[in-house]
């Protein structure tokens, strides 16, 4: 019961309304979105931000500066396909999972809001950056400004873990245990410690699985020579999950791009990194 609750509802933060949808991107696919309006009527006319949270991210990881940026200004927090929130009807497979085809989601939901991307400011965090960064190379959306958290150049499972992940479906409950013990061990970041726990428990394992099997083939091309989007790129150096180099490559290789060092990924779910989030989107325009 936990793990749907995890997946329903609209949030309620002091200081703005939020309406929960499910807004259909290809036939059958329904992603929910969560759409906050701040109370004051100024706040109301900034730029909308929208945000692309990671792969199974729960919403109640980013509750702490959710909370408070939503008072300031209108947020549009959309949740990719391969979470339990999203309504898939009929039967899904490797190809359901592909990267383009849920980086194609994005642009749609936008147009479907009836939300301009090129005014909007987005952020996106590990898969919903790697997602984000996808729509930028491929034409599909201009924004006002992109930050990006841990994004992936590439899915490095663990060398232990390759041979156990196209395990059937039956096993995964198991492998789940063992990988939150395993980043128990590993992660030097409580807050992220425990975010990954509850994000995987609150896991759909048939979807789990998928993923694991279509991403751990995936390689981002590196040619930004179309992009135009300012992209600010937020590195944790204490963060032991992701690798820091692909943070460091894509600030060099994407024009018109900013690496901006944070004391923690923790630090980019809490309140007290909007101030910096936002210096950078002011910079840019």
């Amino acid at each position: 019961m936990s793990a749907i609750k995890d997946w329903s509802g609209a949030p309620k933060f002091e200081g703005a309304t939020c309406n929960e949808l499910h807004v259909e991107t290809e036939s059958g696919v329904h992603l929910r979105v969560l759409q906050w309006k701040p109370d004051n009527e100024k706040s109301q006319s900034a730029r909308n931000l929208v945000m692309i949270p990671g792969w199974n991210s729960i919403p109640e990881g980013w509750f702490p500066i959710l909370s408070e940026w939503v008072k300031h200004r209108p947020l549009i927090y959309i949740e990719t396909r391969e979470k339990r929130s999203c309504r898939i009807e009929g039967e899904i497979s490797k190809k359901t999972f592909q990267i383009p085809r849920m980086a194609a989601d994005i642009p749609l939901v936008l147009k479907k809001l009836g939300v301009n991307a090129e005014e909007c400011d987005v952020m996106g965090s590990s898969l919903g950056a790697t997602l984000m960064i996808e729509c930028l190379q491929s034409g599909e959306l201009e924004l006002n400004s992109l930050v990006v958290l841990s994004p992936n150049l590439a899915f490095k499972p663990p060398i232990w873990a390759r041979p156990l992940i196209p395990a059937p479906t039956i096993f995964y409950s198991g492998l789940v245990k063992f990988i939150i013990w395993y980043l128990d061990k590993r992660l030097k970041e409580e807050g992220q410690r425990i975010r990954y726990r509850r994000t995987l428990l609150a896991a759909d394992t048939k979807r789990l699985r998928l993923c694991s099997l279509v991403f751990r083939r995936y390689k981002m091309a590196l040619d930004f020579a179309n992009v135009t989007t300012p992209v600010g790129v937020l590195r944790a150096s204490s963060d032991t999950l992701h690798d820091h180099d692909d943070a460091g490559i894509l600030s060099k290789k994407i024009p018109n791009c900013s690496l901006i060092e944070i004391e923690s990924n923790q630090f980019a779910h809490e309140a007290a990194a909007i101030p910096l989030i936002e210096n950078f989107q002011r910079s840019v325009g």
